[in-house]
């Protein structure tokens, strides 16, 4: 009786696993694809603009006081509490003053120059991709819709942790359905954690910040409209404002004051500078950056450690470091860190991304595996022809060359060209849906996905070639002047596009072939 309850309670898990997994996988495998994409959107912003397009320069031999004067001559610009992005910060090469309430000013830190700083309207590649991963162009049913399969995907991998372990998957066969499933259980054994915890931080930020303004609401009797009304004295307190003396002084130059900080505490990274009552007797400079040593901790949204000097003594006002706060600032730090990576250097990022990749591919075998169960059914009777293949096949597959298009179009279109941004994300999604069309009109699957890998690997490997010619900076003018980052980027999308045009060669171009194929390569 004990062992019929035992195989009904395992068959059922197995079946709600399954159900679940058909549902959520597509948009998972998308909010993932795009996702690998937003893990490298800094170094992608820095690709995407002719304007950051500049030699890297040592953040403590820079002019900053020029910029600032050149900044404060703006008509109606903000006088008090300018804000000073620092060369390196988010891999912007780039000076850049910025106010809440006007529109940031950027700098070539070499020359001193003002930069033509491109607007959303010229391009928004790196924050578009970034928008498709957590389904921001459908507005809120977009991002509900994604924070709930994120929430779906987690009941996914508890119910896989658990299949795994009652039912003890062997893995020793050499079918293709075994194949397909080996691969499946295997990547998700070892890479569960981070990516459970990835996929539960996007579930908050989802489905917890959308839900937090009514909830807000609830529990303060309609006082505060949203979350910071609750926790925000908590998470953001507020520094009393210091009084000016209307007294003008001549300020320090602030790269005395940057070398000063890193003589306080060498362990920080320097990423901000919060001007203070500028050109007042009262002046302050206050220094923001990231301490590497402690990640998850700081350097984020909620705790960022700083350093607060006299703009006019140098003279130490106060110094906040990482461990100052309090544990739920460092919840909420460590949460968000999970999925923005504030930050950590490129190989850190690197090593996400090929996780997350792995997950994806996971998720792509796991479909294989239920729509080969299906094709079984019709194995030597007809060909097998189902709704669900075709739109996985353009959802998964047919997305690769789609983006492809927009790295392509990124050093292709003009960048006066009028509603720029607007005809790239048209044609993008154009190419999305075509493949949907070709999907269902090619009734070998298997040549369709040779198809779009082909293609998709091919435009990857011109964006590269159409960045060189466009932006007039061949490979060695990258290197030579301290371009790493995009001369990464080009060298990433190569290696990419070559790798995609690698598998549609090596891809098999029949079911019968596909047989022989998986069962080889177990």
């Amino acid at each position: 009786m004990e062992e019929s309850k035992s195989k009904l309670f395992k068959q059922r898990l197995f079946r709600i696993h399954i159900a679940a997994g058909v549902t959520f996988s597509i948009l998972m495998y998308i909010a993932i694809f795009f996702g690998v994409f937003a893990i490298l959107l800094p170094y992608i912003k820095t690709w995407e603009k002719p304007s950051r397009h500049l030699e890297k320069v040592d953040i403590t031999k820079i002019d900053y006081n020029s910029m600032i004067k050149e900044a404060l001559k703006e008509p109606n610009y903000p006088k008090n509490n300018l804000m000073i992005n620092l060369p390196g910060n988010m891999e912007d090469p780039a000076v850049v003053i910025t106010h809440r309430f006007a529109k940031p000013l950027a700098f070539n830190p070499k020359t001193n120059e003002k930069l033509n700083n491109e607007t959303k309207e010229q391009t928004h590649l790196a924050e578009f991709l970034n928008e498709l991963h957590y389904g921001q162009p459908l507005k809120v049913i977009g991002r509900v819709s994604f924070g709930l399969v994120a929430v779906g995907t987690m009941v996914l991998i508890i119910t896989g942790l658990i299949l795994i372990t009652i039912m003890k998957f062997k893995n020793q066969g050499k079918t293709q359905q075994a194949v397909f499933s080996k691969i499946h259980v295997k990547v998700f054994t070892w890479a569960f954690i981070p990516f459970f915890l990835i996929t539960l931080s996007g579930a908050v930020m989802n489905v917890g910040l959308i839900s937090s303004a009514p909830m807000a609401k609830i529990l303060t009797k309609g006082e505060a409209n949203a979350i910071d009304g609750v926790v925000g004295t908590i998470l953001f307190p507020q520094a009393k404002p210091v009084k000016k003396a209307e007294i003008s002084q001549t300020m320090l130059p602030i790269n005395e004051l940057l070398i000063k900080a890193k003589e306080i505490n060498p362990q920080l990274d320097l990423k901000q500078v919060r001007l203070i009552n500028w050109n007042d007797k009262t002046a302050q400079v206050e220094i923001i950056g990231y301490n590497p040593y402690k990640p998850f901790l700081n350097g984020g949204i909620f705790n960022k450690p700083s350093i607060t000097l006299s703009a006019t003594t140098a003279e130490l006002i106060k110094e906040q470091k990482v461990m100052d706060k309090i544990w739920p600032v460092f919840v909420a730090e460590g949460l968000f860190f999970l999925h923005f990576l504030f930050g950590i250097d490129i190989f850190s990022r690197l090593a996400v991304a090929i996780i997350m990749s792995l997950c994806a591919l996971a998720i792509g075998f796991g479909v294989m595996l239920y729509l080969e169960k299906k094709a079984k059914k019709y194995d030597g009777k007809i060909t097998f022809y189902h709704w669900l293949g075709k739109l996985c096949l353009a959802s998964m597959i047919g997305v690769i060359p789609a983006t492809a298009s927009l790295f392509v179009l990124q050093w292709t279109l003009p960048f006066d060209l009028e509603d720029r941004v607007l005809w790239q994300k048209g044609i993008f999604y154009n190419i999305w849906l075509f493949t949907l069309f070709w999907s269902f009109y090619r009734i070998n699957s298997y040549k369709a996905s040779k198809e779009f890998l082909f293609l998709g690997g091919t435009l990857f490997i011109l964006s590269t070639f159409f960045h060189t010619i466009n932006s007039n900076f061949s490979p060695s003018d990258l290197y030579i002047n301290g371009m790493g980052n995009i001369l990464g980027v080009n060298i990433g999308l190569l290696l990419f596009g070559t790798l995609l045009i690698y598998i549609a060669k090596r891809l098999p171009k029949e079911r019968e072939e596909a047989k022989q194929f998986w069962k080889i390569k177990a």
